[in-house]
């Protein structure tokens, strides 16, 4: 017998299939910001399919967030480095 429920991949495509059309009318750069995010999303894939009676859009979310809590940090990190490199070549 084969599997009775979608894995959690193939839920995430349904519902970023749903979100066609708002991407569609989403501005060229927008529609790269969109398409990065949706990238950044799949890099969480592993977690998300842990939970698989959690709604997909809330998976969706929070590997969303996790992503961008991910850059921050080591946007922080580097702004961090380059004060403490400035701080030292200040007068």
């Amino acid at each position: 017998m084969g599997r009775t429920t979608l894995t959690y991949r193939q839920r995430l495509e349904l519902e970023l299939k749903r979100w066609g059309n708002f991407r569609k009318a989403l501005l060229g750069d927008e529609r790269e910001v969109f398409d990065s995010l949706v990238g950044s999303i799949h890099t969480y894939s592993h977690a998300a399919s842990m939970y698989p009676e959690r709604d997909v859009f809330d998976l969706l979310v929070m590997s969303g967030l996790l992503s961008h809590e991910e850059r921050l940090k080591v946007l922080e990190k580097e702004l961090k480095q380059e004060m403490k490199i400035d701080a030292r070549l200040a007068p």
